[in-house]
């Protein structure tokens, strides 16, 4: 079928050259022959060329020409020797064309490798292009505008031939508008789609630029900020009411492990580790099942360990029931030493000691975020946390690892699959904090609506906080890659190696030395050879504006960047500071009660100088004063 229309296409190209160079040619040939009978005085007159040319007004007059015999040769002669200026001139050009690009790829010959860059009609058979309601990855040249390239949420259906999963993998240099140019735009698109979202905040941006749209759009906006600067302005949420039986302690006690490293602790010594997360798990199920439902928080759990002796926590225990769910656990941590004992009680208080903190007491004192909630309504949960320290890395690991298993068991008991799809947007993967069997997670999650959107740096940042080539296994389970540009060699030669080798036509070309070179034209040598499609050093070199799409079993297309700000809903965008929102009601009761306790301390302090009772003083002064110590106090906890 493709001979037979390059067949017609150069039969007709040929038929039409034929017919202009006639009707071209032709009244020249006439006028060359006037003018040599004129030379040679066969005629009288000189021939009026504005009379001759007036022919070309008269198309038939013109093709009769042809059956003249002499016309007909001197036209032919001419016609052929144009033909081959024309022909030379097309090769030289397409020899200068491949010598200037300096790469020919030749997409139908795989013998050196078969990797080529998308084209834009292959593109369209896989991703939307123009407005559509899927992941934006960036834009592509159309003509002479620039068009949206979305993956569809329903790849089968837009074609039934391909089949690709939501899940995600950015990663791009710092700099490289990683969220300017997708986690924007995908917040954006997630909108119009109307899927909830789980989103981490490294800075506190993008809250502040989406939350306000969010809620205009009828999303439950959250908020868990874990920035110590901020936490005042955060959503509480208490970590040990996820807590129902000894299989979700273990995800408590391995995530609090894996993501907390006290200065100058034995943190990292497996034997250690193991000896705190077994007490870890045993003081948390003993909270659960043992205290009264408003004391069941992890400033409970750290007074148990905060006592320093051995002996307090063994009396507590030795009291439960060998049934008591707590009791295996204590059982193995107490077969240790007791000098040993006394030294994991000392670690676990380390790696805990930030609950010494009444904020954090109270940001986890309390519910205000339902975990299964996303998986029942539109929500929108950002995880705000400091993008400088890794102090509260361990309550982000958390608060993760319990999305997952809870909204996971929300869809396993729902019919397989949430009621509205839920989409993870992990920026800063790798600092958010480990959460356990991830790999597992993402490779699984799939089919109960949930997706993820992993963002990094670098291929090394992925692999130092998932060794072992669960990072391998993680970017395994993403069927979509967008690298943004790197600037780290690894990263570089993992795209290249990714992209795959081509195969390119070389041209060598050869003149001879001395007198022969007088006679010699050259010699032309065509062959083929082998090449990476986008080398390291190419990969390293890659320009700002360019993105590089990666979908499995696709060839990889190249992108330009979409900034958020070009996106149809970018006027919807009003952004609000953090701090304008105010502080939230638990944080001011406890400025309060702690300014209460500061002026009571005061006043008995006074009275006591001056021999006088404390009630002495009336509560409308106390409370005065105390309002006072709040404005004061507010900006002195951190």
């Amino acid at each position: 079928m493709r001979l037979r229309k390059n067949f017609v296409f150069t039969t007709v190209s040929v038929l039409t050259y034929t017919v202009v160079s006639v009707y071209l040619i032709m009244p020249i040939v006439k006028l060359m022959y006037l003018f040599r009978d004129y030379m040679y005085n066969k005629v009288n007159s000189c021939p009026d060329v504005y009379q001759i040319l007036t022919i070309y007004k008269r198309p038939a007059k013109v093709y009769s020409m042809l059956f003249c015999r002499r016309y007909l040769f001197t036209w032919f002669i001419i016609y052929f020797l144009l033909s081959f200026m024309c022909l030379m001139l097309f090769l030289s050009a397409k020899f200068t064309r491949r010598v200037q690009t300096g790469i020919n790829y030749k997409k139908n010959d795989g013998t050196h490798g078969s990797a080529v860059w998308m084209t834009l009609k292959e593109a369209g058979k896989v991703l939307e292009i123009g407005t559509g309601n899927g992941i934006l990855f960036g834009t592509v040249r159309s003509g002479i505008t620039n068009k949206m390239v979305t993956l569809p949420m329903q790849t089968r259906k837009y074609n039934p031939k391909i089949y690709l999963n939501s899940n995600v993998a950015v990663f791009g240099a710092s700099g490289s508008m990683k969220s300017r140019a997708f986690i924007r735009n995908s917040i954006l698109q997630d909108i119009k789609i109307g899927r909830s979202m789980i989103i981490t905040d490294p800075k506190g941006e993008l809250y502040q630029d989406m939350a306000e749209l969010l809620r205009n759009r009828g999303y439950i906006v959250r908020m868990f900020n874990i920035n110590n600067r901020t936490i005042k302005y955060s959503d509480r949420w208490n970590p040990i009411s996820e807590v129902e039986d000894d299989i979700s302690a273990q995800t408590f006690s391995e995530v609090t492990i894996a993501n907390t490293k006290a200065a100058g602790s034995k943190a990292g010594d497996p034997f250690w580790d193991r000896g705190e997360q077994n007490l870890l798990k045993a003081l948390v199920l003993y909270v659960v099942n043992e205290y009264p439902e408003k004391n069941r928080n992890l400033s409970s759990v750290y007074s148990l360990i905060a006592s320093g002796d051995s002996e307090i926590i063994d009396s507590k225990f030795d009291k439960l029931d060998l049934s008591h769910p707590a009791k295996i656990p204590y059982n193995i941590y107490r077969q240790a030493p007791e000098n040993v004992r006394s030294g994991i009680i000392i670690g676990l208080g380390a790696r805990l000691q930030v609950f010494q903190n009444k904020l954090i007491q109270g940001l986890t004192s309390e519910n205000d975020i339902d975990l299964s909630l996303p998986g029942k309504e539109r929500c929108a949960y950002f995880c705000i946390s400091s993008d400088m320290e890794s102090t509260f890395d361990f309550l982000g690991g958390l608060f993760y690892s319990f999305l997952f298993i809870r909204l996971i068991n929300y869809a396993d008991m729902n019919g397989g699959r949430c009621e509205v799809d839920v989409d993870f947007k992990l920026d800063e993967f790798p600092n958010i904090g480990q959460i356990p069997d991830f790999p597992k997670k993402i490779s699984t999650m799939r089919s109960r609506g949930i997706s993820a959107e992993i963002i990094f740096q670098n291929i090394a940042q992925l692999e130092n906080r998932y060794p072992n080539k669960a990072w391998s296994e993680i970017l395994g389970n993403c069927d979509s890659t967008l690298c943004l540009g790197t600037t780290d060699i690894v990263t570089a030669e993992y795209v290249s190696k990714i992209m795959g080798d081509a195969t390119v036509e070389t041209i060598d070309n050869s003149i001879k030395n001395g007198r022969e070179s007088i006679f010699d034209m050259g010699t032309t040598k065509i062959s083929s050879t082998k090449r990476e499609l986008l080398s390291a050093s190419e990969m390293l070199k890659l320009e700002r504006h360019k993105a590089i799409l990666l979908l499995r079993g696709q060839n990889p297309l190249m992108l330009e960047k979409m900034d958020y700000t070009k996106h149809p809903m970018a006027g919807e965008i009003k952004s609000v500071r953090i701090i304008d929102e105010g502080v939230k009601a638990w944080a001011q009761k406890l400025f309060e009660k702690e300014a209460l306790k500061d002026v009571e301390q005061t006043v008995m302090t006074e009275n006591s100088d001056e021999e006088k009772n404390i009630y002495g003083i009336t509560c409308e002064e106390i409370g005065c004063n105390a309002q006072e110590k709040v404005d004061k106090s507010e900006d002195n906890w951190w």
